[in-house]
């Protein structure tokens, strides 16, 4: 194995650089869009085709760094911040003649404290799984990251194909560091982890590309409508807005489980809110007991289908007794609903860890997988919060048998 010690070059030759539009020359721009490099710097942001690089640079909440040797730009960084939580999602890519370890080894650790003495919480890198043996002697050196979780099957638009991504963070709390060379934060997070790990069949890591399930041949897309047995699920518009709705939205208790910002809701603000969903990739909707009409819950789905991917969230009033038996009873015929309709591959939903109720209905599910536990992933009121992130598949073979985390 390579001794991360002898790669070239060294501190003293490789300079950082926060680049700005100009900086992007046509020879820069060329190998930054490689399929390949590309497809690292968009698991910082969404990046589909190389005519996107430009935008970067006008973007208040994205930072490009180049890592120049001489008189070049040998690597570059880019660095998508979320301000409210102040976590920075962090991605490398290097020209194809560069010796990649060896620059993001001198100008990682450099980068990274400039991050944190500017603010920054938490500092996140996801990995593709076909790149991990690739950078496993940096992983011996490694004192700041730690492995937070494993995303199945992410679609990649620059390769055009499938590949495993781990989540490794870094905080700048004194404290949650790693022992040295190790992903674990301790003993026990290193065991449990394994467990989810090992026991998930999957392409081994280092392999890419594998093929996706079969998208659907005609998509419909549009507004959601689903009928169960006790449920009916619709998507809402402004003329849904009641006060029933400006009620729920501004209990302390949906805040709190949703982590949603201090915001006092009145029916024209409702109504406002409900406009900006475009009732097709961008959907609120409501959750009703059939045999009175009452809505007693809502989800928010959000499509990107040029990443096969889609976001959901739920909210079940507070003061409902049976929550976790509408979220069994609904989040399947929805999700099913979304596969047949839209091009997706993969729905993910995150909840906090202070959201008990929520995570104690998950293991009563046939459809979502645990992928991770992200540390300190968002600022609450109080301080600062874990979330859980759970996925299910259009592949039936990924979701899981009752009360378990891997697929049956």
């Amino acid at each position: 194995m390579t001794d991360p010690a002898s790669l070239a070059p060294n501190q003293n030759m490789v300079q950082l650089q926060r680049l700005q539009a100009p900086d992007l020359t046509p020879a820069l721009r060329q190998w930054m869009g490689a399929p390949e490099v590309l497809a690292s710097l968009g698991t910082a942001l969404p990046l589909t085709a190389p005519d996107q690089l430009g935008a970067l640079f006008s973007r208040a909440d994205v930072q490009v760094w180049g890592v120049r040797v001489g008189d070049r730009f040998q690597a570059v960084y880019v660095c998508s911040l979320h301000p409210q939580h102040q976590v920075m999602r962090l991605a490398f890519g290097a020209a194809p003649d560069a010796p990649g370890l060896a620059l993001l080894r001198d100008s990682l650790p450099r980068l990274m404290e400039m991050q944190f003495a500017s603010g920054v919480q938490k500092i996140s890198c996801h990995l593709l799984a076909s790149s991990v043996r690739k950078i496993w002697p940096l992983l011996r050196l490694n004192r700041h990251f730690f492995l937070e979780g494993r995303l199945r099957q992410e679609w990649l638009p620059a390769l055009g194909c499938q590949d495993d991504v781990f989540i490794v963070s870094a905080l700048a709390q004194a404290g949650l560091q790693p022992p040295p060379g190790s992903l674990w934060l301790n003993k026990s997070a290193a065991s449990a982890s394994h467990r989810f790990f090992r026991s998930w069949p999957s392409a081994a890591v280092g392999e890419q590309g594998s093929t996706p399930a079969r998208l659907p041949s005609a998509l419909v897309r549009g507004s959601t409508h689903i009928d169960t047995p006790a449920y009916h699920l619709r998507t809402l518009t402004a003329k849904d807005a009641n006060e029933t709705l400006v009620h729920w939205l501004n209990s302390p208790q949906l805040m709190g489980s949703m982590n949603l910002p201090r915001f006092t809701f009145s029916l024209p603000s409702l109504r406002a809110l409900l406009a900006g969903f475009d009732r097709n990739f961008n959907q609120f909707i409501g959750v009703f007991h059939r045999s009175s009409g009452e809505l007693i819950g809502f989800y928010t789905v959000l499509v990107n289908e040029s990443a096969r991917h889609a976001h959901l969230a739920l909210c079940i009033y507070p003061n409902e007794t049976s929550a976790s038996r509408t979220m069994v009873d609904t989040i399947t015929p929805l999700t099913d609903s979304y596969f047949e309709r839209f091009a997706i591959d993969k729905i993910t939903g995150s909840v906090l860890v202070s959201n008990r109720r929520m995570l104690l209905s998950l293991p009563h599910n046939y459809t979502f997988l645990f992928e991770g536990v992200l540390r300190q992933e968002c600022q609450g009121e109080q301080g600062r919060l874990d979330v859980v992130v759970f996925s299910t598949f259009r592949d039936p073979a990924l979701r899981p048998k009752l009360g378990r985390f891997v697929p049956a």
